[in-house]
């Protein structure tokens, strides 16, 4: 040992320490983040931040030329993170619990994890485990409320990402919520999280999103999480500046976006298909719809709505002979699907669909249905052999068309297979009804 010098790994040792003391001063990057999520919204931005982590940078005994290049230029956001998720719980209906989708990455990816108390619905009286100091807290789709004792060793507090354009849509469903209204617009919102309320923090940054025709609440809800993990870097990437640049909510502008439950799944045949299965984009299916009426012009103005919003969450569910249905696989008619048929006689044309001998318009079948069957009212439906389909009538003289459906106790199954259960035949006019309080709803 050289006189007057102190070994190195001394100076590391009381390096590393200070360093453990002095995190509440960091003003730049790398971070230690706290990260609280859940689900595959909060996945993917957890991936994010670890894809971002910088590697053994807090090895200052090492001489440059043993570290790697992109150690030397620097460039990570993330030193080091932390997981605050909930216990396991049963996934997909299952009865055995399982870790929520964040753990398991945590699991794979050597990250310290700490779980919620199981069955608290309120994380208030936790004894919150994290002594650490952190630099900063990153929450996303969490689903608990974070009090003061869970954000008091953050030293900038803690960040969220709420998939909407706060204030509006404030609350868990905002993406379900924008579906349902038909918004052409939505976006990403990175805020500080507010000691008192949910969803009501500074604004640091947001994003705007065009919701693209047709699309379905779960590939909306994986472009949001994209976008919204993206903006987590981005805040974090000059974090200081968001914050002090951040923009107060006006709390006039706000609107709510409550948690969806099964009763809101259930489908109302007062409701044209155009409220049930919607899409924005309108020209198109104002096209479609002169083949039955000029009514059915403005319905289709709201193309796809409650499917589109309830598919892949609580699901849109009817009732056939005392039993639940969910609806899994709903569309509108194609064009072709609705261009008028050839004009035959009405018996012929139902004993030629009857046989499958050729596809007709559904112009035709339903001309081929009330023919035999009379006016056909909202509710009814008949299965095409050809297609594969059950037809649906709705308000408004609209139709939609079903290939997938789950009964009751039952597995999802193709329309045919419904039809089967059933023994019902090809243009055999049945009715679904409204969802009641005495049906048998069973495990869907």
């Amino acid at each position: 040992m050289v006189p007057g010098r102190r070994p190195v790994v001394i100076h590391a040792w009381r390096s590393k320490l200070c360093r453990r003391f002095s995190l509440a001063v960091r003003g730049s990057p790398p971070y230690r983040v706290l990260f609280f999520g859940t689900d595959d919204v909060s996945l993917a931005t957890l991936e994010s931040l670890h894809a971002n982590r910088s590697v053994s940078i807090s090895r200052p005994f090492l001489h440059e030329w043993l570290l790697t290049k992109s150690e030397q230029e620097g460039g990570h956001l993330i030193e080091h993170i932390e997981v605050v998720c909930p216990s396991d719980r049963p996934v997909n209906g299952r009865k055995k619990d399982e870790p929520v989708p964040v753990k398991r990455f945590a699991q794979r990816s050597g990250l310290k994890i700490f779980d919620t108390p199981p069955h608290l619905k309120s994380l208030k009286t936790w004894d919150f485990p994290v002594t650490d100091w952190f630099d900063v807290g990153v929450v996303v789709s969490f689903g608990y409320f974070l009090h003061p004792n869970m954000l008091k060793n953050l030293h900038y507090g803690a960040i969220n990402m709420h998939p909407s354009l706060l204030p509006k849509y404030r609350g868990p469903a905002p993406i379900q919520h924008a579906l349902l209204n038909g918004d052409t617009t939505t976006g990403v919102s990175i805020i500080e999280i507010d000691p008192k309320a949910f969803d009501v923090g500074r604004v640091l940054l947001q994003r705007p999103y065009d919701i693209k025709p047709g699309i379905q609440c779960q590939e909306l809800t994986q472009e949001l999480a994209a976008l919204g993990a993206d903006s987590i870097l981005r805040s974090l990437a000059d974090l200081p500046a968001c914050k002090m640049e951040a923009i107060v909510q006006d709390d006039t502008c706000a609107s709510t976006a409550p948690k969806l439950v099964s009763k809101d799944g259930h489908i109302s045949f007062d409701d044209p298909a155009t409220v049930i299965f919607h899409v924005r984009t309108f020209d198109t299916f104002m096209l479609h719809c002169v083949t039955f009426s000029d009514r059915a012009l403005r319905y289709h103005t709201l193309v796809y709505k409650r499917w589109q919003a309830l598919s892949n969450s609580v699901g849109i569910t009817v009732q056939f002979r005392e039993k639940v249905v969910k609806l899994i696989e709903v569309r509108l008619p194609t064009t072709d699907e609705l261009q008028v048929g050839a004009s035959c006689a009405m018996c012929v044309q139902c004993r030629l669909i009857a046989n499958g001998v050729s596809l007709y318009a559904l112009s035709t079948l339903v001309r081929a249905d009330e023919s035999c069957n009379g006016q056909a009212t909202a509710g009814t439906f008949f299965f095409e052999k050809q297609r594969q389909v059950l037809w649906l009538r709705c308000a408004g003289d609209s139709w939609l068309s079903i290939s997938k459906l789950q009964q009751a106790g039952r597995k999802v199954g193709f329309a045919l297979d419904f039809c089967n259960g059933y023994r019902l035949k090809s243009m055999q006019r049945e009715r679904f009804e409204e969802v009641t309080a005495g049906s048998t709803i069973g495990k869907l």
